[in-house]
């Protein structure tokens, strides 16, 4: 019963939920079953630990039918239908929150009832009401084709024989809807074609494309936008296109919602990284990945749930530190530590402190902030182990080198709960580094192309640069 389906889903429950859901089973339009209420509030006085000695068939139905045998049969019938409850409560929690949907199904009944006045005042303010947004996105044309289809429709049953826009803006607004998404979706693959080795099946695209750019002067800014995302993938030569990106976003700022603008800086800001990693204008696409992060943040597009995710934060730091921005970064750091979730922030800002401290040469003071190091994450034990591998390296510790080289390696080996791809990726750190710390001068030049070819691997710039001074590498 501990992990039954009903528990796992009350657990996510808050304090404000349970007691909603307590009002949704009392009302008897939901259901007219009179255990329902007792099931609820035993259940709502064991959350959220949910013992499992509390939890026991035989005492659960005890406490719902004090005065009948145990009936396991009833129990699980029970059970499944105060799921069921939660579920649908969930879904009218959601329902809640989506006036359009709500509109929507009203302008059908009263279309159906042939309500004429109701339905006239309803669809105008429907329209008035999506018309006033400013910030659009993928739902926006989708309730935008859907009220313009409730219209078609409308007038279609009519019978009349007269010319009405309606059917041409539903076919508009289906056009938009689809153009913005494929794009979207089209993206979204290129994307991943970056990070892994994936065979995506591109239909239509190009032909999709094609009627995009004979009409780009009609275009919503947003269809626009992700048209110039996809040729940032695509063509040989983008650097035009970005700088016409970052003009589109900017100028477009306010016709934009604060998820579509998540989804084009990260484009974009993967785009810089990209031609970083190619070493491709490595100083401007640097300054621009810093200026695109710093526009998220500022205008909080790029938080998750009114808070600054920690990855985005170290990359902001990284950013800023190949730079060179030492004095930005220490104040960057101390300024939006704060900003993170609580469990991370005390890992964060040491972590980023003790980098921050390793690129200024700052060796001791860097390992300081390494030994404060609680890791709430394991990106984080991953990374301060990487960093004090370097640190003993850039001190000519030789023998604390060695060691946390072969430690590292051997935690890594055993350690079943790291994903196989970061697991190889701090391996090849630690193989590659002891190759070099162990090769003749006439073996570099092979290991330093294994450091460039090698795709799963930390750290690749440091281990370059050391690879070039290596008759200073200890022997």
């Amino acid at each position: 019963m501990r992990n039954s389906k009903l528990i796992l889903l009350l657990e996510t429950f808050s304090a404000a939920e349970w007691r909603r859901f307590g009002e949704f089973l009392s009302s008897p339009f939901i259901s007219k079953r009179t255990e329902l209420p007792i099931f609820y509030n035993y259940l709502k006085s064991i959350a959220p630990n949910f013992a499992e000695k509390k939890l026991e068939k035989e005492l659960l139905f005890k406490k719902i039918y004090p005065n009948e045998p145990f009936d396991h049969r009833h129990l699980v019938h029970l059970t499944n239908y105060m799921l069921k409850q939660a579920e649908f409560f969930l879904a009218h929690l959601r329902l809640e929150q989506e006036e359009h949907t709500i509109n929507t199904f009203i302008l059908e009944e009263l279309m159906e009832r042939k309500l004429e006045k109701h339905y006239r005042h309803y669809i105008n303010k429907s329209t008035e009401t999506l018309n006033k947004k400013q910030a659009v996105n993928s739902q926006h044309f989708l309730q935008q084709y859907q009220l313009s289809d409730i219209a078609k429709r409308h007038f279609l049953a009519q019978k009349v024989r007269k010319y009405d826009p309606s059917l041409q803006v539903a076919s508009d607004h289906l056009d938009q809807f689809y153009f913005l998404n494929k794009m979207k979706a089209t993206c979204e693959m290129l994307e991943w074609k970056n990070i892994i080795a994936a065979d995506f099946n591109f239909t239509f695209i190009k032909e999709t494309v094609a009627h995009l750019e004979q009409t780009k002067k009609h275009l919503p800014p947003l269809i626009l936008i992700y048209l110039s995302v996809y040729h940032l993938h695509t063509k040989e030569s983008p650097e035009m296109t970005f700088l016409q990106m970052r003009s589109q976003l900017k100028k477009y700022q306010k016709k934009i919602s604060d998820v579509d603008k998540n989804y084009l800086y990260l484009f974009a800001i993967n785009f810089c990284g990209l031609q970083i990693k190619r070493n491709n204008n490595t100083e401007y696409y640097a300054t621009q990945c810093l200026e695109l992060y710093l526009e998220g943040i500022e205008q909080k597009f790029l938080y998750a749930n009114g808070l600054l995710p920690p990855w985005t934060f170290k990359n902001i730091v990284k950013v800023a530190l190949n730079l060179k921005k030492y004095d930005w970064t220490e104040t960057f750091i101390q300024t939006y530590a704060t900003h993170l979730e609580k469990s991370f922030q005390t890992d964060a800002l040491h972590f980023n402190m003790a980098d921050l401290n390793f690129r200024k040469k700052n060796y001791e003071q860097a390992q300081s902030y390494l030994m404060k190091i609680r890791h709430s994450d394991i990106f984080y034990n991953l990374g301060a182990k990487t960093m004090l591998i370097k640190i003993y390296f850039e001190t000519d510790d030789e023998e604390a080198l060695l060691s946390m080289i072969a430690s590292f390696t051997l935690y890594l080996k055993r350690n079943k709960d790291i994903d196989s791809n970061i697991k190889h990726t701090y391996l090849n750190f630690t193989s590659l580094l002891y190759k070099l710390l162990k090769a003749k001068p006439y073996k570099i030049p092979r290991i330093q192309n294994e450091i460039k070819t090698t795709p799963l691997l930390t750290d690749r710039r440091w281990l370059l640069k050391i690879s070039e001074l290596n008759e200073n590498l200890v022997k």
